[in-house]
């Protein structure tokens, strides 16, 4: 078979796996996630910040991710969910050597799909981050959420 009897069934096999794997848990797509996440890329671009971290995941009840932040910089972290979060939480957590356990230090208390918290380490180190799906809307157990990590 050469090439160009071969592009039609290429295109074709592109546009079925493109289909299956946008599917996600209650038949949602991944498209308005990036879709979210791209016009906040627009946003902090516009507004000088530099993105440090940028993270897709699926949540069903809570995920961790870890970061080394430096005592050098402010940080603004954003967590959002698709549209089967009624609340995503953030909490932050610093590791402490001495316990040799994560020790929270900041954390989310609002009541929407997205969650915002700014931190200013006292210490470099490793931090843990925790995204929350508090509470999902009816007939939905699953979502897809996005976590940025931002300093100016």
């Amino acid at each position: 078979m050469n090439l160009k009897s071969f592009l039609p069934v290429l295109l074709i096999g592109i546009f079925l796996c493109d289909h299956a794997a946008a599917q996600c848990i209650n038949g949602t797509k991944s498209y308005p996630i990036y879709k979210k996440g791209a016009e906040l890329v627009s946003a902090i671009d516009e507004k000088g910040m530099e993105i440090v971290r940028i993270e897709y995941d699926l949540i069903f009840t809570s995920k961790e991710t870890f970061r080394q932040l430096t005592s050098d910089w402010e940080y603004v972290i954003f967590a959002f969910a698709d549209d089967g979060v009624k609340d995503v939480d953030l909490k932050i957590y610093e590791y402490d050597s001495m316990l040799e356990k994560y020790t929270l230090v900041k954390k989310d208390n609002s009541t929407e799909g997205t969650a915002v918290l700014s931190i200013k380490p006292e210490k470099t180190g490793l931090y843990k981050i925790e995204v929350i799906a508090y509470e999902f809307h009816e007939g939905y157990n699953a979502a897809r959420y996005g976590l940025f990590i931002v300093h100016e």
